[in-house]
């Protein structure tokens, strides 16, 4: 009896370590890949939120600027120099994360010109309710911060000032977290000498 109990220890773990070490090749294999498409993901979005750009390139101290804002919640994982096609910086694009979404974390990329205003934005990750505060990802309310500039606020009673949008209705938290992080990317953007004409550190 002792003799099968050993027997089968031995099997479980022998088969425990086995499929460790294929699960550690794999992911191996595939981590760069992931990064890679990640990567894309972001450079894809930062075209599509400031599209009169030709070109993006870190600016100096951007990696160690970048961290946690005095927003509550908000984090900027990347921000970029935008160039125009003789190499002038136009302004910059921010990835800024907000983690006051009603089902947690909510990154998007924000464009912003060297006035301070908004070129674009795009939610491009969420894990809200389907149906509700998903419509963050929808082009209607994506479209509303585009032009914008200054503290962005949202309303439940229709847009009636320029730095207004409406929220997305029945989604409360959604609509404060998106709007946190895209002042937060604003702010970032301030701080680091993009706004008012700056190049960036």
């Amino acid at each position: 009896m002792m003799k099968k109990i050993i027997k089968d220890t031995l099997s479980l773990v022998t088969i425990t370590l086995v499929a460790a070490v294929c699960l550690s090749f794999v992911h191996g294999l595939t981590a760069d890949r992931i990064l890679e498409a990640e990567a894309e993901e972001r450079a894809a979005s930062y075209r599509e939120v400031f599209p009169e750009a030709a070109d993006f390139r870190p600016f100096d101290g951007g990696e160690a600027a970048c961290g946690t804002l005095s927003v509550a919640g908000v984090t900027v994982g990347e921000a970029l120099s935008a160039l125009d096609g003789e190499g002038n910086v136009i302004g910059c694009v921010i990835s800024a994360t907000s983690a006051n979404g009603y089902g947690g974390d909510i990154t998007l990329s924000v464009g912003i010109d060297l006035d301070g205003v908004i070129t674009g934005m795009t939610v491009t990750s969420m894990s809200e309710t389907s149906g509700l505060g998903s419509h963050c990802q929808d082009e209607d309310f994506q479209e509303q911060f585009k032009g914008v500039s200054g503290e962005v606020v949202y309303t439940k009673s229709g847009k009636t000032q320029p730095n207004e949008i409406d929220m997305i209705s029945g989604a409360t938290f959604t609509t404060r977290a998106v709007t946190e992080a895209v002042n937060g990317a604003l702010e970032f953007a301030a701080s680091a000498g993009f706004v008012g004409g700056g190049d960036g550190k």
